[in-house]
């Protein structure tokens, strides 16, 4: 999560009981590119995403398209299922 938001979990905005991981599940349900660093999401850092069609065609995509919106979605998915308080409860 801290790769992604370009927060660290001491940032002074999180303090008590409010986590890095409960911004990012608050503001998620919202809107990923509201937890999402800025500078991942510029079209200068990354002009195309590669995809795969259904034949297995190599396809380009544009930064703003579906496939890295799914992979952010992904991502950040993972980083909400490792960093779960309880270690138990944790991606294996």
């Amino acid at each position: 999560l801290e790769v992604f938001t370009r927060r660290k979990p001491t940032n002074e905005s999180f303090n008590g009981d409010f986590t890095l991981r409960q911004w990012v599940a608050e503001a998620f349900l919202l809107a990923i590119s509201d937890v999402i660093d800025s500078h991942l999401l510029k079209q200068n850092n990354c002009e195309t995403v590669s995809d795969h069609d259904d034949e297995g065609h190599l396809l380009k995509k544009n930064n703003s398209g579906t496939v890295l919106n799914e992979l952010l979605v992904m991502i950040m998915e993972t980083g909400m299922s490792c960093s779960t308080k309880a270690p138990t409860e944790r991606m294996a």
